[in-house]
């Protein structure tokens, strides 16, 4: 099996290191010491990095000439792994969407934040560490590569 382009794989590796970075600022955010508006404006300038971040992974990945097209190309056996990471981006993508509208309009709880967030973030981070393993999976199982970064 051919190796998947340099290039590619620099291009997600860089994602996944931004996506390293963005992860720690929603951590920091969710154990701040802090509470009230500086707290939900922490974790949400956090969830905006990581949703755009997301978006610069998905394009890297789920492009015409992305990791994933590379993969399926040269191993029709992955489709299934690549269909399943592609559905997890969507989903990952509306839940952050969501998470940033909750903040943005929900009602805010005690601690400055709407209650049930801090369990949805978690889910998120959950979701996203998960998908991060699969993503890297897939990479060393169709190449014996390893895409980097921490998780």
């Amino acid at each position: 099996m051919s190796v998947p382009d340099p290039g590619v794989l620099d291009a997600v590796r860089r994602r996944r290191g931004d996506l390293d970075d963005a992860l720690l600022i929603v951590r920091d955010g969710l154990v701040a010491n802090q509470a009230g508006p500086r707290r939900v404006a922490a974790l949400c300038a956090g969830l905006r990095q990581l949703r755009a971040d997301l978006y610069e992974h998905v394009a890297a990945t789920e492009g015409p000439d992305g990791l994933y097209e590379e993969v399926r190309r040269a191993d029709p056996r992955f489709e299934p792994a690549v269909w399943r990471l592609r559905d997890e981006h969507t989903r990952l993508g509306l839940l952050l969407d969501d998470l940033l509208a909750g903040i943005a309009h929900g009602p805010q709880g005690v601690a400055g934040w709407p209650p049930a967030l801090q369990t949805r973030v978690v889910e998120l981070l959950v979701m996203l560490g998960r998908h991060r393993s699969r993503d890297a999976q897939l990479a060393y199982d169709a190449d014996g590569l390893d895409l980097g970064g921490q998780g």
